[in-house]
């Protein structure tokens, strides 16, 4: 099981990296290293609808190649790594029957040949999806679905083990053993809420990775 650091770059093993040739130099502001990553952390404290955006959330782990400071944060002035890349892990929280929950998400780019031009396009994909929510296309769980950190890249349960079947399993082995583990695990057949929540995300990683590996979808 991997551990999250914030350097090395902790990159999400269900997200495809971008080749270093085909990384673009961006038409951004000019910000700092220091800026972008003070942008990242205030989008999450207000998607989190935290009242002091500069709320320290310590859920929040922005990983990448820099040198860090003891707060967390990297250093402002230093060199640019040879990979770009960046990950920010932390908790979304999200209102669902009257209750607070929260579930590990991952955003990551490395798209940009500048690790402030990384960050900042996090910032402003945490920015777009909360106008979604504001807009009322969506919700914000629903907006940060494709965002889940993988169990095993966070500490828990992979998915196999969630669902009780083989990492190789195929579409049809993972969607019956949902189907079982529902009759069980489901609120209303004396499961909980959090039970049912974590074998639905189960789901969803599974046929993330089962159709990554180019299964014919059912």
């Amino acid at each position: 099981m991997s551990e999250i650091t914030r350097t090395p770059l902790s990159w999400p093993n269900n997200v495809a990296r971008t080749p270093p040739h085909l990384r673009a130099n961006a038409r951004f502001e000019d910000w700092s290293i220091t800026q972008a990553s003070v942008m990242v952390l205030r989008e999450i404290n207000r998607l989190n609808h935290r009242s002091n955006p500069d709320y320290e959330d310590g859920s929040v782990i922005i990983s990448s190649n820099l040198r860090y400071k003891l707060d967390g944060t990297p250093y402002g002035q230093q060199p640019q790594p040879a990979d770009p890349g960046v990950a920010v892990y932390f908790n979304l929280r999200f209102e669902r029957g009257g209750k607070f929950h929260e579930r590990p998400c991952v955003l990551s780019c490395d798209k940009w040949t500048r690790v402030e031009w990384n960050l900042y396009a996090v910032a402003k994909d945490i920015e777009a999806q909360r106008g979604r929510h504001r807009w009322g296309c969506t919700n914000v769980e629903q907006a940060f679905r494709g965002y889940l950190a993988i169990p095993e890249r966070t500490g828990g349960k992979s998915w196999w083990e969630t669902l009780g079947v083989q990492s190789s399993a195929s579409e049809v082995e993972v969607r019956e053993a949902f189907r079982i583990k529902a009759l069980t695990e489901h609120p209303d057949k004396g499961g909980s809420n959090e039970r049912w929540l974590t074998l639905q995300e189960a789901l969803e990683q599974a046929l993330s990775k089962v159709n990554s590996r180019g299964t014919t979808k059912l």
